[in-house]
């Protein structure tokens, strides 16, 4: 493991922390549905309605992707630090940007769902302060807002660069 490359690794620890406060954020929606009554039929919940079915089953399938790509490009930066020790391949650059952007891909997943779709429709009592949805959005925009997330378009740039066969190295990560 000490044989890999850092950035990677760091995007790897943001998305994996950002993923777990979707899935919070998942559970506070639920828990939300099922007791917030309708306006129009105080005796219903909003977990009787289709729409909010639908969001919080989108929510979890983009959530659940997420986890997958962070779990499999986790194992592939396993991989490659297997293979720099035995000697077969270095771990290099071009790797580790590769990687990076996939975990950093898996947390804008997260985010996007996060706060496009759970927190948008949770209803705004929910946005106020001490409330657990308003933990999770604030929390989850404090990764978005953290210089990493802020790296996917020089990432994407060097990966595409990496792919073309050009140097990469001249593209700055930190704007």
């Amino acid at each position: 493991m000490y044989a890999g490359r850092a950035p990677s690794f760091f995007h790897g620890e943001l998305a994996a922390i950002i993923i777990g406060t979707a899935y919070a954020a998942a559970d506070e929606y639920a828990r939300i549905l099922a007791e917030r009554p309708l306006i129009a039929d105080p005796g219903r919940t909003r977990a009787e309605l289709h729409d909010y079915q639908r969001h919080l089953g989108e929510a979890l399938g983009s959530i659940h992707t997420a986890e997958a790509a962070l779990q499999r490009n986790a194992e592939h930066w396993m991989e490659a630090c297997r293979r720099n020790v035995s000697g077969e391949e270095p771990f290099t650059t071009a790797v580790d940007n590769r990687l990076a952007l996939v975990f950093q891909t898996a947390g804008r997943m997260a985010w996007d769902v996060l706060q496009g779709s759970l927190f948008r429709t949770a209803g705004s009592r929910y946005a106020r302060d001490g409330q657990r949805m308003q933990r999770y959005f604030r929390d989850a925009a404090t990764y978005w807002t953290h210089v990493g997330a802020s790296m996917a378009e020089p990432l994407a740039r060097r990966v595409g660069r990496d792919h073309l066969g050009l140097p990469a190295d001249d593209i700055p990560l930190i704007p």
